[in-house]
């Protein structure tokens, strides 16, 4: 069998007591943050299959309030999500949502707003800590947070992928895996693209210079 990580093999160092219902989640909400481009004013988080049915015992709200305020899931302080939550005065809910039989059991939808922007990013959490990013804004996503990953959102046009890309060829980066996803009602394209390296804030810098570029967000693993 081939594995990827030796997190497949040995789990992650995480505050428990679950990998795909604590640690997992912890993930997913603190992606959430990064692609909003920090914690939110407020949040409401929809969990669906067995995150719903085990969220309070297994600490699953605790874990993705936590990483929704920027508090990584390895962290003690995950715990205390409900207090500082409080203490920064951000406003949350949680609900019990059926998002049908195409989704992961362990999958949540979670909305964040800050004070000019709103986020919709579902995530599942697939076993082991393992995660993925299944939607942003209602597009198609896919990736893990495994690796150094960059997301665009931006206009659906000819050519501005081919402008993003030429960006980071500049850099000495190589690109490892992407996919672009569209929203035609929008007119709005989803672009994640995992690479080689650290992902500098220059390379982020040029990118937030093009006029079709709505939106620079990066994971650095």
């Amino acid at each position: 069998m081939k594995y990827d990580s030796i997190f497949d093999v040995i789990g992650h160092i995480m505050v428990g007591p679950s990998s795909s219902h604590t640690f997992g989640a912890g993930r997913i909400g603190y992606i959430a943050q990064l692609i909003l481009g920090g914690p939110p004013v407020r949040c409401e988080i929809f969990l669906h299959g067995s995150f719903a049915e085990t969220y309070r015992g297994h600490g699953t709200d605790k874990a993705l309030l936590a990483g929704i305020l920027g508090i990584p899931p390895d962290d003690e302080r995950l715990r205390d999500a409900f207090k500082i939550a409080r203490e920064k005065n951000i406003k949350y809910s949680f609900k019990k949502v059926d998002l049908g039989a195409d989704y992961h059991p362990n999958t949540v939808k979670i909305i964040l707003y800050s004070k000019d922007d709103k986020l919709v990013i579902i995530g599942s959490s697939i076993g082991g800590g393992n995660i993925i990013i299944e939607e942003i804004d209602g597009m198609e996503a896919g990736f893990n947070g495994d690796k150094a990953t960059l997301i665009t959102i931006h206009e659906d046009k000819v050519g501005v992928v081919a402008k993003i890309t030429s960006l980071i060829s500049s850099f000495d980066l190589n690109i490892e895996a992407m996919r672009v996803s569209r929203d035609i009602r929008t007119n709005r394209a989803l672009c994640w693209i995992e690479l080689n390296y650290f992902i500098p804030e220059e390379l982020v810098k040029e990118l937030e210079k093009l006029n079709e570029v709505e939106k620079v967000r990066v994971l650095n693993v």
